[in-house]
């Protein structure tokens, strides 16, 4: 578990201002505006479950991101 979901607190202050786009919803938004969380992602070509820091346009598009089974105690 992150101790923040805000980006200042794992990014460099000059890249909060860039350009993003949500890997849930597809929206554009700036990184410094939006939701940091330890993800879990499947790689393409071998199905492998992996974790990695993501950001998100919202905390909506953070748990429609993340499968039920990894949500653990808020599943």
């Amino acid at each position: 578990m992150l101790h923040s979901l805000k980006p200042q607190h794992f990014v460099i202050p000059r890249s909060l201002r860039t350009p993003w786009q949500c890997p849930e919803c597809k929206s554009r938004f700036v990184y410094g505006e939006g939701v940091m969380a330890l993800a879990h992602y499947r790689v393409t070509d071998t199905g492998e479950v992996k974790q990695g820091l993501a950001c998100f346009c919202s905390i909506t598009c953070l748990l429609r991101w993340e499968h039920p089974t990894m949500l653990g105690l808020m599943h």
